[in-house]
This record gives C-alpha cells, structure tokens and sequence, in this order.
C-alpha cells in the first residue's frame, strides 16, 4: 500500500513556471557569454596573450585568444541547448497542469 500522495494541478503548474524561469535564465547566461569578450580570470584578452588554467599547482591548460572565444562559443552553445530543453519541458508541463486544471472545474 503506496502512502505518497499525488500533486494537485495547482503545484505542477508552479513546478513547470519555476522551471520555466530557469530555463530562462540558463538562456540568459548563454546570451551573456555569448556577448562578451574573452577573458581570462576577468581580465579581458587581446591578440597575443595566453591564458593558463591551473588545479591546484598543477597547469591544466592554455589558451590563446581564439581558442578562448571559442570554448565561451561552446559554453554559450550548451546554455542555449539546456535552456531551451528546460523551457521546453516547463511549457509541456505548463500545459498538461492548464488541462488538467480545467477538467478539475467541470
């Protein structure tokens, strides 16, 4: 005998509108890096330098300026991906909560 009770059509419409506004903001932060410049560290890049990326003591990595834009293009890339698979599903909940709250009323 399961105890777990079910959400009312009210709750999955403010799941699916927080989730919503998540997306959102997941689509926000691409549009932000996607518009800004390359940085390292938060100092902006300009042809000829390297950034180094370090863990610890130990040098993980270096850039120069365009591979630089070009990992920010990448990150920019998977917001808008993973923004707008979120937005996606919080519209498809959005509305299976709509109907369902509408059939609850007749």
């Amino acid at each position: 005998m399961s105890s777990a009770r079910e959400n009312t059509p009210a709750q999955n419409l403010l799941a699916s509108l927080f989730f919503l506004a998540v997306g959102a903001a997941i689509l926000f932060v691409g549009f932000k890096i996607n518009n800004s410049p390359a940085d390292c560290g938060g100092e902006t890049m300009s042809a000829g330098d390297t950034c180094v990326s370090y863990s610890g003591s130990h040098q993980t990595g270096s850039n120069n300026l365009d591979e630089q834009k070009s990992e920010n293009s990448t990150s920019a890339n998977w917001a808008f991906v993973v923004g707008g698979l979120v937005i996606l599903a919080s519209a498809c909940g959005s509305v299976a909560a709509l109907r369902d709250m509408s059939g609850s009323f007749r």
